[in-house]
């Protein structure tokens, strides 16, 4: 039972800031010293006052029902070398996929993380982050208690981790089509065939909240999944760009400002080429898509185009039977740059 005397409730609270490392709720002191919450709110407000009139490198700030103890302002950067190291995002990347399907054949993380997660793996063990016990010819991957320990968790159970992980988080799976696009956002995807799903695709789509597929296949895609689809339209720099912004919108994760900068660049320059293009006579809606995007005069009597997979008989032909590993603003590049070429 926690003491009735002030200085000792005021003491556990001095104590819980410095060893959290973390911000604290007025709820998680109150169930720490057993004090009511108004009680603890008079105590660490104390605690702000005292410690800023000490002469000394700590601090406790307070941000609406919370408090937290760290280095005062000025002195933070003179200590930050010798400071807890956080995990590099590659890493984050590789425990996250660890963490949420665990257990977990290195073999299979291999298969979604590339080789790099061997190097991975390694380190992990080495900051007691991940087990790794060897079975067979492959090792099986779970966290463990100092994975708790260092997020906070109250426990290291494989279901409480993964709860805990996603948050608000949704995993997301993408077809190998828009692999190099999720790996350009920075998600943690699942690669998956929604289209002809075999034994292990069903077993991933069972396990997927947001699938990224090709526009026109949600009928197919819904005879196996029931989770929520987006249609990502990459015909075109504008499409992507937007199919980008919804995927991130949707999952809540990864970062699609370079990539988004990326875009405008190489729109602008396409479109400063484009100026000098002539008219074009679109034969199907995607090289009128092309067009639209590049300002691009449309005529009826202007230079026909269509693109391979129409087989029609036309003056440009746009590719778009593309290797499927091939990088996402490659496929619109290669598009572009077949149109430009054939109307200049």
């Amino acid at each position: 039972m926690a003491s009735t005397n002030p200085s000792d409730s005021k003491a556990v609270i001095e104590a819980a800031l410095f060893a959290a490392g973390k911000a604290l709720s007025l709820r998680e002191l109150s169930d720490l010293s057993g004090l009511h919450p108004e009680e603890v709110r008079a105590l660490a407000d104390d605690l702000v006052r005292e410690y800023g009139c000490r002469d000394c490198g700590m601090e406790i700030r307070s941000f609406e029902d919370r408090y937290v103890m760290q280095v005062r302002g000025g002195l933070a950067a003179q200590v930050r070398s010798v400071a807890p190291k956080e995990l590099e995002a590659p890493l984050i990347r590789t425990l996250a996929i660890i963490a949420y399907k665990q257990p977990m054949k290195q073999s299979e993380l291999a298969e979604i993380r590339g080789n790099k997660s061997y190097d991975h793996v390694h380190k992990l063990e080495e900051l007691g982050l991940i087990s790794a016990v060897k079975k067979g010819r492959t090792k099986v991957l779970t966290t463990t208690k100092g994975f708790a320990d260092y997020f906070g968790l109250d426990s290291d159970s494989p279901d409480l981790v993964r709860h805990a992980l996603l948050g608000k988080r949704k995993s997301i799976g993408v077809t190998r089509m828009y692999e190099s696009l999720a790996s350009r956002m920075g998600l943690d995807y699942i690669p998956v065939n929604p289209y002809k799903p075999g034994d292990g695709d069903i077993e991933k789509l069972s396990e997927i909240q947001v699938l990224v597929a090709a526009p026109g296949y949600g009928d197919r895609i819904r005879l196996h999944y029931r989770g929520e689809i987006i249609e990502a339209g990459v015909r075109t720099l504008s499409q992507l760009k937007g199919s980008a912004e919804e995927i991130f919108n949707a999952c809540g994760e990864g970062n699609i400002e370079p990539l988004a900068a990326e875009i405008d660049a190489l729109l602008r320059q396409y479109r400063e080429r484009a100026k000098y293009a002539r008219p074009v006579k679109p034969l199907t809606s995607m090289i009128t898509d092309l067009a639209k995007d590049l300002r691009i005069p449309v005529r009826d009597e202007g230079i026909t185009a269509a693109p391979d997979y129409a087989q029609l008989k036309a003056a440009v032909i746009v590719p778009t039977h593309q290797p499927y590993d091939m990088d996402i603003l490659e496929r619109i590049k290669q598009r572009y740059d077949a149109i430009l070429a054939g109307l200049m």
